[in-house]
């Protein structure tokens, strides 16, 4: 348990309420330097796959993308936190699915799940279905094609990051003063982060930039 990190953390306002960040990233490094050094080098493993920028990733690094996703779910990853890195890939690798198909290309020759049994691998199944026949497991997939489509690049972003900010508000409940807490943190300060520094032409050419990122990822 990690009693005093998490106490000596602020709290995080929404991030559509907040005005500002309420810790700067050099203080985050130093309340971070409390995590047991296993829990530490995990998190800095996750992190480069789910932060919202991606700025740790260059866009040639897909084969690294890759490594490091199956490398860290081939090893002991908490429960929480495996469950949250599973989410976000997925997430990713959808909305690049989406702008393939919308802008006429074919499926991804690979994906990023191994496992067969994975709704992703529904992808290439059912390209030609709406929403790959996958919008009753992912209710959100049907807003986001059409904001996709429409060019709402801001309306997009800020259906994600809610997506996610409620995921790990919910993993942070599951364990109040755990690891998952402080991850639950760390992300959605990212999140809060990335969000305050938006503006919508940023956010435009930012969003098309994870696209095309995660695009080139899925091939």
């Amino acid at each position: 348990m990690y009693y005093d990190l998490i106490a000596s953390l602020p709290h995080l306002p929404h991030f559509l309420s907040a005005e500002h960040c309420p810790i700067t990233p050099l203080r985050l490094r130093q309340r971070l330097g409390l995590l047991r050094p296993g829990d530490a080098e995990l998190l800095q493993r996750v992190w480069p796959l789910v932060q919202w920028r991606g700025d740790g990733l260059a866009i040639e690094s897909d084969h690294v993308i890759t490594e490091r996703y199956r490398q860290l779910v081939e090893s002991p990853v908490p429960g929480p936190l495996r469950g949250y890195l599973d989410y976000r890939m997925t997430q990713q690798t959808l909305l690049a699915a989406l702008r393939r198909k919308q802008a006429a290309m074919g499926p991804p020759a690979t994906a990023l799940f191994a496992d067969s049994s994975s709704p992703i691998h529904q992808i290439s199944r059912n390209w030609e279905k709406p929403d790959f026949g996958l919008a009753n497991v992912y209710p959100w997939l049907t807003g986001a094609s059409d904001q996709l489509a429409s060019g709402d690049a801001l309306g997009l972003e800020q259906t994600m990051v809610e997506l996610n900010w409620r995921w790990l508000s919910r993993m942070a409940d599951q364990s109040v003063f755990g690891f998952a807490a402080v991850v639950s943190f760390v992300f959605k300060w990212d999140l809060l982060r990335s969000w305050l520094a938006n503006d919508s032409a940023e956010a435009k050419q930012r969003f098309q930039k994870l696209i095309d990122r995660v695009t080139h990822v899925a091939d």
